[in-house]
């Protein structure tokens, strides 16, 4: 599998407005991603979702691999047919292909992890589709806080990262 961590786009607006609940948390997993060398990957879709709400050149885009939807990608994310997810979690139709062409493209990049936090539908579609094998992303929600135990194979954390989370979620 591929290094790297594919940005949602709710994880690039924690990260760019400070008055979010988890700014502090992307800010912490942009840190990590920089000071570790992950390779950071910007898809187009995630870049236009951006764009609705402010100015995509308001990111630190030197930073990132931007990722167009090709038709590889058109072809995994088909594969993985949002349409066995429809109704679910109360999302829209357009979301939710949103959603499978971002794990479609995850897929085809073999890249190893997703960050977003949309735990109510973008996580919870990749683990699901990680626990039966279809992709082999794992998903980290800004939710629980930063850890660096998503980047250990045995999970294992550290002093440093449980300190980061005692002290994140006493803020």
């Amino acid at each position: 599998m591929a290094d790297g961590v594919l940005l949602d786009t709710s994880f690039l607006i924690s990260f760019a407005d400070p008055t979010r609940k988890h700014h502090a948390v992307a800010k912490r997993y942009f840190s990590h991603f920089v000071d570790e060398g992950l390779p950071m990957y910007l898809s187009t879709i995630v870049a236009s979702e951006f764009q609705l709400g402010q100015p995509i050149t308001d990111l630190p885009l030197t930073n990132f691999i931007t990722l167009p939807f090709n038709l590889r990608d058109a072809v995994l994310s088909a594969e993985l047919d949002f349409r066995l997810y429809s109704g679910s979690a109360g999302t829209t139709r357009a979301a939710l292909k949103d959603d499978f062409k971002i794990l479609g493209q995850a897929k085809s990049y073999q890249i190893a992890y997703l960050i977003t936090e949309d735990e109510r539908t973008l996580y919870r579609f990749c683990e699901e589709l990680r626990k039966t094998g279809i992709i082999s992303t794992r998903a980290i929600k800004l939710a629980d806080g930063f850890s660096r135990s998503h980047f250990d194979p045995q999970g294992q954390t550290d002093i440093d990262s449980q300190l980061d989370e005692s002290s994140e979620t006493a803020q």
